[in-house]
């Protein structure tokens, strides 16, 4: 298994945020935000292997916890089942091709919501520990305590924005790269965002097709709900990618919603029509 630790060598066609991420594993500074994004660069360095164990790692981590935090939102049975394969089935989860193994999104996902099923619970030991695996979430991706906050409807995760805050303080960063797009899309976030989504804020394709059966979790609409999809799809204002963006921000809360709504018979023929895209997908 030589030449495993050359990440650039075996995936010469790695997106944008995983080549920076590899920089940043190389000790090289990075623009904002990927420099708050410091400890599975740190942890996985260049080597491909351990990408590959946190990202396969990820997918139970996050089907457990789809599960648990169904349960503790009264599912059971295969309506359980329904919420871990609706979330697990989305494409925005499964991210682009050209970030796989190399991306922050399914591990902090899976550890914020491993985190909030901790922090709901009613042991004290186990919401230690939520808030514990919430600031490593935090130092995966800095919107982590954000969306913890949305997903436990708690003001308290909030508290764990002191993490990116003071990564933000102490990481050095870079203020320019190589790459002029790059620099332009980290000097003005908002009108690259702007920019970036220009024509296509009306584009089906790219703004619902993606949720697959999920689209049925805004059928009975209420505050929690409405909340945490404004705010995951706020995050396209000043983000350059689409469906992974507000998939990984709203996806468990619709895919719970979703599964809710499923009468138990149904449930096989709605997961193979959510599961088997019948056109391809936006994934980025």
């Amino acid at each position: 298994m030589t030449g495993l630790s050359d990440s650039q060598e075996l995936m010469p066609n790695l997106g944008p945020d995983a080549q920076r991420y590899l920089m940043l594993a190389s000790g090289a500074p990075v623009t904002r935000p990927f420099h708050l994004r410091w400890l599975l660069p740190r942890v996985c360095g260049r080597s491909l292997r351990r990408w590959w164990i946190v990202y396969c790692s990820s997918w139970v981590v996050l089907a457990v916890s789809m599960a648990w935090f169904a349960k503790q939102h009264g599912l059971s049975g295969w309506t359980l089942l329904a919420a871990v394969l609706l979330l697990l089935g989305l494409p925005g989860i499964l991210g682009p091709q050209v970030s796989i193994p190399v991306q922050v999104d399914l591990p902090a996902t899976a550890l914020t919501l491993l985190s909030v099923c901790c922090i709901s619970s009613e042991m004290p030991s186990l919401q230690v520990a939520g808030y514990a695996l919430l600031i490593v979430a935090a130092c995966c991706r800095e919107t982590a305590a954000v969306f913890a906050a949305l997903w436990a409807w708690s003001f308290w995760p909030l508290l764990v924005l002191i993490v990116p805050t003071l990564s933000h303080l102490v990481c050095a960063r870079a203020e320019q790269t190589n790459h002029p797009e790059w620099d332009w899309i980290a000097a003005h976030p908002l009108r690259a965002g702007i920019q970036y989504h220009l024509g296509r804020w009306r584009d089906a394709k790219l703004l619902l097709l993606p949720w697959g059966a999920c689209i049925f979790g805004l059928y009975e609409l209420n505050l929690w709900v409405c909340v945490v999809v404004l705010v995951a799809y706020a995050q396209l204002l000043v983000a350059t990618d689409s469906v992974r963006l507000y998939q990984h921000g709203a996806g468990p809360v619709l895919a719970l919603a979703t599964a809710a709504l499923i009468p138990v018979p149904w449930i096989a023929i709605v997961l193979l029509l959510h599961w088997l895209w019948i056109v391809p997908q936006e994934r980025i």
